[in-house]
């Protein structure tokens, strides 16, 4: 459930219980009780105790919850994070972050989303960002920048590009249409309510699987290959050697979603998605969503990990 439907829920269960509780003990209700309807309320007692004490507990959750997503820099990391997926660059905000002391591996989070969805940072920024970390968090974070590097994370756009150019990453955001600037919390319909509006890359991987991968072909061409290789595998010919895009074209006498069947509810097939280093909240968030099969996604989905990460756990790993 999304935050912003957590206020709206709670307090239709607290009417539900307060109706449940009204309707047998007001005074007109109580005088034309017999003793089995009396016997069966004392029954229900433990429960409704038990339903009240959930209650009481979930709102207590929700306000912490709700206190942490409208606090002051939760708010200026989510526009932030916002702004970089939808393609901005956001130089003087990391500055802003530096200057308030922000934790080293939250700002370094937001320096690799920087680099990775702007095709690298731009050398006179990225010199300078480099810079003012070790002098802000201590000499130790040069290794851990380097860690970056190394792994890809992190890169210095050093040939000359306009900003308005397309970025690998831009080109991904736009085929598998990870932004919905009009998504609703409250009666979700896309897998990218789960972040209010960014749908996770993976997830729309696993939708797209489900044809094919049909029209993505030039999209799948961007996606980082740090071995050289690629991340999509297909059944080859043997006859002759074949482009990725012939053997997508070609495919195996069915898509995913043929092969899924006509099954509904619990009757649909399972399909397994395994995350090779770690999975995010947000991707399961995601991966449920689409397992209910509200969209009409025709598998049930079973999630394999090795781990469940988030972006500080994940650079903590990469930076021995």
């Amino acid at each position: 459930m999304h935050v912003e439907s957590f206020g709206s829920f709670l307090g239709g269960q607290a009417k539900a219980l307060r109706e449940s509780h009204s309707q047998f003990t007001s005074r007109d209700a109580a005088r034309s009780r017999d003793l089995a309807e009396i016997h069966q309320f004392v029954k229900q007692i433990p429960a409704f105790a038990r339903n009240l004490r959930s209650l009481r507990n979930h709102i207590h959750v929700a306000e912490r919850v709700k206190g942490t997503a409208e606090s002051g820099p939760f708010r200026q990391r989510w526009m932030t994070e916002r702004g970089m997926l939808e393609g901005e660059t956001c130089y003087d905000a990391l500055e802003d972050l530096l200057a308030a002391d922000e934790g080293p591996y939250r700002f370094l989070r937001l320096m690799c989303l920087q680099s990775m969805t702007g095709n690298g940072i731009k050398s006179s920024r990225y010199d300078g960002l480099r810079r003012e970390v070790v002098q802000t968090y201590g000499y130790e974070y040069l290794s851990v920048l380097n860690d970056l590097e190394k792994a890809g994370l992190l890169r210095r756009r050093e040939t000359f590009s306009l900003e308005s150019m397309a970025t690998p990453y831009s080109t991904l955001r736009k085929a598998l249409d990870l932004i919905d600037a009009d998504v609703d919390p409250s009666d979700p319909r896309d897998v990218s309510y789960v972040s209010s509006g960014y749908a996770p890359m993976t997830v729309r991987w696993v939708e797209r699987a489900m044809d094919g991968y049909a029209g993505t072909e030039d999209a799948m061409m961007e996606l980082p290959t740090g071995s050289g290789g690629r991340w999509v595998d297909v059944e080859q010919r043997r006859d002759r050697a074949e482009t990725l895009a012939e053997s997508l074209a070609r495919g195996k006498g069915g898509t995913l979603r043929s092969l899924a069947g006509s099954g509904t509810g619990d009757g649909r097939p399972v399909l397994l998605v395994y995350y090779v280093g770690g999975v995010t909240f947000m991707e399961l968030a995601a991966l449920r969503f689409l397992s209910r099969g509200g969209t009409g996604f025709p598998y049930r989905i079973v999630c394999c990990a090795t781990e469940v990460v988030n972006g500080s756990t994940l650079l903590r790993s990469l930076s021995c």
